[in-house]
C-alpha cells in the first residue's frame, strides 16, 4: 500500500529516474541545480519568483519513505538497495 503521506511521489519520473542512474553509479554526493526559464514570453524582461522558502523547505527535508520506495519499486521504477 502507498503512503499518501509521501509528498515524494509526486516527483516527476525523469528525477527518479536519473536519481536511479546516479545511484547505480555510486554518485551520491552532493548536487546543485539550477531554476530557469527557458524563453520571455513577449513584453516581459522579468519574472517574480513568490514561494521560494516553501520549496526550500520541503526539497530541505525531501525523502521517499518505505512505503514509497516499495511500492516503486513493485512497479520496477527505482530499486536503491543498501
Amino acid at each position: 500500500m502507498v503512503s499518501h503521506e509521501s509528498l515524494a511521489l509526486l516527483t516527476d519520473l525523469s528525477q527518479l529516474t536519473m536519481a536511479q542512474a546516479y545511484f547505480n553509479d555510486h554518485k551520491t554526493e552532493r548536487a546543485t541545480f539550477s531554476l530557469f526559464i527557458r524563453s520571455y514570453p513577449l513584453n516581459r524582461g522579468f519574472f517574480i519568483s513568490a514561494g521560494l522558502h516553501d520549496v526550500l523547505k520541503f526539497l530541505e527535508n525531501f525523502a521517499l519513505d518505505e512505503p514509497a520506495l516499495d511500492y516503486l519499486s513493485m512497479q520496477n521504477l527505482l530499486r536503491m538497495t543498501f
